[in-house]
């Protein structure tokens, strides 16, 4: 039997690890049970006692941990470490004896120490304290150290792993103290208040530029703060302290980085705008800063920015683009005041101030995004399969029909356009365009080696584009085709029982429908050239006229199948009485 067992690979019975029965488990099975013991273990909570007191915490926090591999290695070890004799005798005794052994733990000493040292505050009344510089309103004062009590570490360390590891650690864990005196260096307590003293004699000033940052006595007082190194007191400024006092200040004294802009004088000259790094407040920075000017007979210093973040177009990069003068404008009039023309300024502010890189395709509808309420569009009429209908964002496509003509009549490539259903009078038959979410869409590509800057103005009757790059010498030309393919407007006819049935009351008087061929060709500096040829067709709107039901054709919508009454004849009128003479 004990040969058997010793050529196995489970535990011997009865044994049991820390508070773990590994009794016949296998290596597996023990190393499943040890980790999941580990896993709750670390969130159970550790109590310590100091006479009447008592204060917990999860076991985690003292850096304490089961640790299952080795305590696996200790359990499969019984009855097989030793020796064959020992390990003979320990394999009789498992039959009627349990075998207690003590789990192995990993233990962080710095997490240990730091959750001692806070939670002891809860634990001793009187503990020592090491001295320090006071500051109230401004003035420092120097409080000497005193004698006091403190745990004793490496007793508390011992009795918290001994009682984790012999699975006792439900029960509290008595602490130990003793009586500790510190001691400072002679005069360094004398010579801390003196540094306190001038560090708070006047205002500190930190300044770069316009930008300045001012501190009261008072209000650096409250920043310091004061400790104990190797016998001897320290003075130094309080990160977080200083990062809440900075919070409501940073505003004034940061920035955003700006990119390098287009500024576009009203002859349409182009100037670069130059680029700026973003400026930014880096605590640690400011801190020593601060504290080595409240050290200096001047209390003032330099204020340390950060140059962050850099910016996405430096001054260089905008300045290569190249874009020099006015390549091409349009503008689109329309009456005042309608609910569309809030979604033409709407989309033409998004859109003001585009900048587009040479090679660089651009959707409208990918920088615009969604017409949505929440995106500053209003409800207005738009066409919808040929109908109209309010829509949120109803009229953008007069702006996209602007744009639109602006880019074909200056030679840009255009990847994707759609015309209008029917013919509206403000737009130049055949060149103009619709715009809906998320397609029909205007997709540009800017073919020529300098940027296009993209400017839209607006006024209460009309809005315009203006374009502003580098042709490279290229030419264009367009034209347009007279109408032809003319379609006749079929006439619907709507049921109306307010008409008489011998009359018609006209509701739209309709449109005819037709073609146009728009053609474009592109000349560039080399001579060679790019002809655009497409054909638009607008189609016929209906003739809408209102009649009785009864003037409707049988199977048309809206027929009644009726007859409809015939006309009244006219009646003679009665002769009239003529008196004879008598």
């Amino acid at each position: 039997m004990f040969a058997r067992f010793v050529s196995g690979q489970r535990v011997l019975a009865g044994v049991v690890i820390g508070d773990v029965d590994a009794s016949g488990a296998s290596e597996t099975e023990l190393l499943r049970v040890l980790g999941e013991r580990a896993a709750r273990l670390a969130h159970e909570p550790l109590t310590l006692q100091l006479g009447a007191k008592r204060v917990s915490a999860p076991l985690e926090e003292f850096g304490v941990a089961l640790a299952p591999a080795e305590s696996a290695r200790r359990a499969l070890g019984v009855g097989r470490d030793g020796g064959w004799l020992a390990g003979a005798l320990r394999y009789l005794r498992s039959s009627w004896m349990k075998e207690q052994l003590p789990a192995a733990l990993e233990l962080d000493r710095q997490r240990f120490e730091s959750a001692l040292s806070r939670l002891e505050a809860s634990l001793v009344d009187d503990p020592p304290f090491s001295g320090a510089i006071r500051v109230d309103a401004g003035t420092a004062r120097a409080v000497p150290p005193h004698a006091g009590q403190k745990v004793v570490v490496e007793d508390a360390r011992r009795a918290v792993t001994e009682a984790v590891s012999h699975g006792r650690s439900r029960a509290p864990v008595s602490l130990r103290v003793e009586n500790v005196t510190p001691q400072l260096a002679p005069g360094s307590l004398e010579a801390a208040l003196a540094q306190a003293q001038r560090a708070l004699s006047q205002r500190v000033v930190l300044e770069s530029g316009s930008r300045r940052l001012e501190l009261e006595p008072t209000e650096l007082g409250a920043l310091l703060d004061s400790r104990v190194l190797a016998g001897v007191p320290t003075l130094a400024v309080d990160a977080s302290r200083l990062d809440a006092w900075l919070a409501p200040r940073r505003a004034s004294l940061e920035a955003p980085a700006r990119d390098a802009a287009f500024e576009v004088s009203a002859q349409d000259d182009v100037k670069v705008v130059p680029a700026a790094a973003g400026v930014k407040l880096e605590t640690e920075a400011v801190r020593q800063a601060l504290w080595s000017a409240a050290q200096s007979d001047s209390h003032r210093g330099e204020l340390p920015l950060l140059q962050d973040p850099l910016p996405t177009r430096s001054t260089e990069q905008a300045e290569a683009l190249r874009i020099r003068r006015l390549v091409g404008t349009f503008t689109t009039r329309h009456p005042c005041c309608q609910p569309r023309v809030d979604n033409i300024h709407r989309i033409a502010t998004l859109l003001d101030g585009l900048v587009v890189e040479p090679g660089q395709q651009v959707s409208v509808n990918a920088i615009v995004g969604p017409r949505t309420l929440k995106n500053g569009f209003v409800l207005a009429p738009s066409i919808e399969d040929g109908e109209m209908v309010d829509t949120i964002g109803g009229g953008v496509s007069q702006f996209a029909t602007t744009l639109f003509n602006a880019l074909f009549r200056a030679g840009y490539e255009i990847l994707e356009r759609k015309p209008h259903t029917y013919w509206f009078p403000r737009y130049p038959m055949g060149i103009e365009a619709t715009l809906s979410w998320p397609h029909p869409d205007i997709v540009f590509k800017n073919d020529t080696p300098a940027g296009l800057l993209v400017k839209t103005s607006f006024t209460d009757k009309s809005v315009t584009v203006k374009l502003y790059g580098d042709l490279d010498g290229r030419r264009v030309v367009t034209s347009v085709s007279d109408r032809r393919d003319i379609i006749q407007p079929v006439v619907e006819l709507l049921p109306n029982r307010a008409v008489p049935p011998d009359e018609e009351k006209v509701k739209e008087g309709g449109m005819i429908g037709w073609s146009v061929l728009v053609e474009r060709t592109v000349t560039f500096a080399d001579g060679s050239k790019r002809e655009d040829k497409r054909k638009v067709t607008y189609k016929p709107k209906p003739r809408r006229v209102d009649v009785h039901p009864c003037r409707i054709p049988k199977g048309e919508p809206g027929a009644s199948g009726e007859p409809c009454p015939e006309p009244e004849p006219d009646e003679e009128p009665a002769a009239e009485a003529t008196a004879q003479p008598g």
